[in-house]
């Protein structure tokens, strides 16, 4: 099982080398939430939302989109909110919300 997860977590960094993708990590709920009305507020139009019966209770997740940019909005109770998207529009963002943004996702080590 190990092997198959850590294919698929290589398979996602190299998706954001590729893609030239940021992700912005471990986001209080309370700022995160701030930044989802924020965008929405701005003019950016939900394309996906989470409806799961543990939706915003263990996790939620809304993808925002503006023209063809697409920001992806999760959250989870336990590290709380992540923002992942293209790099210059995370990393615009991660300056104007005094966050960290990173080109690679902080990986929670496996169990032997």
């Amino acid at each position: 099982m190990n092997f198959l997860v850590k294919f698929k977590r290589k398979l996602t960094d190299w998706k954001f080398a590729l893609l030239g993708l940021a992700v912005i990590e471990d986001i209080p709920t309370d700022h995160f939430n701030a930044v989802v009305k924020e965008y929405a507020e701005a003019g950016w139009k939900k394309a996906y939302l989470y409806e799961g019966f543990d939706a915003w209770i263990d996790y939620g997740r809304i993808d925002l989109k503006k023209g063809r940019c697409r920001l992806r909005f999760e959250w989870d109770n336990w590290t709380e909110g992540q923002i992942s998207g293209p790099k210059a529009v995370v990393e615009a963002l991660a300056l104007k919300h005094r966050l960290a943004a990173a080109t690679r996702i902080k990986w929670v080590p496996l169990k032997k």
